[in-house]
Formats: structure tokens, sequence, C-alpha cells
């Protein structure tokens, strides 16, 4: 269930006060300055005054060229948390873009795993994300879920409209199954192309071969679940103009074949196996 953000707050506050508060928390939302501005208003009560320049205020974003959160940040952080807090009775670390621990054998989400189970008395952990389906289950299960109710809908982009007409066109039946397919995957190959068009960073930065190739490939994964979470929304959004019951159960059949495509490629199953199988859920074939 969502909630506004100053319903989460009070919320907070009220387990605080009341010795209930957990050691780690998972904030979603649909916009990332919304997320992290909540996170950091939450940081900001436990601390006692402005977190940022609090010396027991710890802070974790994508930082590298290839926008994942490392390894080693992680293993920082984790060294931070284990010193005595310095002014307030507790420290406080927010982790932005949490998801972003997860990409490539996600191995700083793994590092942090155990810390993130038991952190250090007097620690509290609050991971950010606006994509948590890309968040390992074990990140997930380890943290208390809020979700930030977002003021309005994201639209999705322009550029997906020929996608959707596309998607949505057809007879039901075996011929469509492969006609989205192939609309899906082409897609999603016109979005790497695009990626390795850009101008990037080159070795004149720093930047490695292997690591321009992580950046488009962590970017790619990123606009793949994206595209999905759209696809999602525009099922329901078509479903509040149709009121029969065969309406909502080919919708809700859509959706969760969707979700389970999502985790399908999150877990490096072959993605053209895993969105035939998709598509051959949503039309009812299997």
């Amino acid at each position: 269930m969502s909630f506004r953000s100053e319903e989460i707050v009070k919320r907070f506050e009220s387990s605080h006060r009341s010795d209930r508060l957990g050691h780690a928390y998972l904030l979603t939302g649909g916009s990332e300055e919304a997320v992290d501005s909540l996170a950091h208003q939450l940081a900001t009560y436990i601390l006692g005054g402005e977190a940022e320049g609090h010396p027991d205020f710890y802070r974790v974003r994508p930082e590298s060229k290839s926008r994942r959160i490392t390894v080693e940040q992680m293993r920082d952080l984790e060294k931070s948390l284990y010193l005595k807090p310095f002014k307030a009775p507790c420290k406080v670390a927010i982790v932005s873009s949490a998801e972003r621990m997860c990409l490539g054998q996600a191995e700083a989400a793994n590092a942090f795993l155990k810390t993130l189970e038991e952190p250090p008395n007097g620690t509290l952990l609050l991971m950010c994300s606006v994509r948590p389906q890309l968040l390992l289950p074990t990140i997930i299960s380890r943290c208390l879920r809020l979700d930030l109710l977002a003021e309005a809908n994201p639209e999705a982009p322009a550029e997906m409209l020929p996608f959707f007409e596309k998607w949505f066109s057809g007879k039901a039946g075996p011929v469509r199954v492969y006609a989205r397919a192939s609309a899906l995957t082409s897609y999603w190959q016109q979005i790497r192309e695009k990626l390795e068009d850009r101008e990037l960073p080159g070795e004149e930065d720093g930047v490695t071969e292997e690591a321009l190739k992580a950046l488009i490939e962590g970017e790619f994964q990123l606009a793949r679940q994206e595209t999905l979470a759209n696809l999602q929304r525009e099922y329901w959004k078509k479903a509040t103009h149709q009121e029969t019951g065969k309406m909502a159960k080919s919708t809700l059949r859509a959706i969760i074949a969707l979700e389970e495509l999502q985790q399908s490629l999150q877990f490096n199953i072959d993605q053209n196996l895993a969105v035939e199988r998709a598509c051959l859920k949503i039309e009812g074939q299997i």
C-alpha cells in the first residue's frame, strides 16, 4: 500500500517514539527526487539536525563511470557503520538508486547482505529505489518497505507510442504472440543501438573498454525493465475503459506475465526465450 510523504513521516516518528523502529527500510516511489527527499527528511529527524554534513550521516549513490554502485563503495560504507557515533545516538546511511547495486552479477549487493541483515548497533539504513523490481529478493526481504504514493501516474515516453500501437494491434491468436515478441525485441534492440551510439567517455577520460561495456549494459538493463513497467501501466490504463470480466481477467494475466518476464531477465535467462514465453502467457496459449 502506498502512502503520502507526510503519512510515512508520521508513521516513522511514531515507531521511533515507541522504540519500534526497524534497522533497514526500503523506500520506493515513482520519482528519484521524491524518494531521496523523503529519505533525507527521515535521516534529519533521526539525527536531530540537518543530515547533510552531519558526522553520523552517510550516503552512497552511483558515482562510477559505469553508473553502478560498486563493491568498494559498499565496503567503505560498512567500515563507516562500524564506527561509534560521533554526535547522534544513531548513525544513518542512505543508499540512493539501490537497484544499481544489483546490476551485472550483483557483487555490491551480495557484499552488503550480511550488514543489511545485522547492522551494527545504533544504525539505520534507508535504501531508496524507483525500480524495486531490479533489487535482489534477498535485499527486499531484509527491509521494511515504505511505498511513496505518486502524485500522478507517470506518462510513458513519446517514443514508446509506436511500440504500443504495434503491441496492442492485431487479432488474438498465435500470430499476435510472435508479432508482439518481435515488436518487443526490436524495440529493445533500438534502445541498445541508441546507447551504443551515444557520445560516451573513452580511454582518454580514464574509462576502460570493460567499464564502458558495463555502463552500456547497465543502462540497457534499466531501460528494458522500464519498458516493461510502462507496458504494465498501459494495460491498467486500458482496463479502466473496459468493464467486462473477460477484459479484467486478460489484463491481470498480462500484468502477471510481464512481472514474471521482469524477474526472468533479472536472472539472466535468455531474452528471446523469456519474451516468447511471456507473450504466449499473455495470449493464454500456455
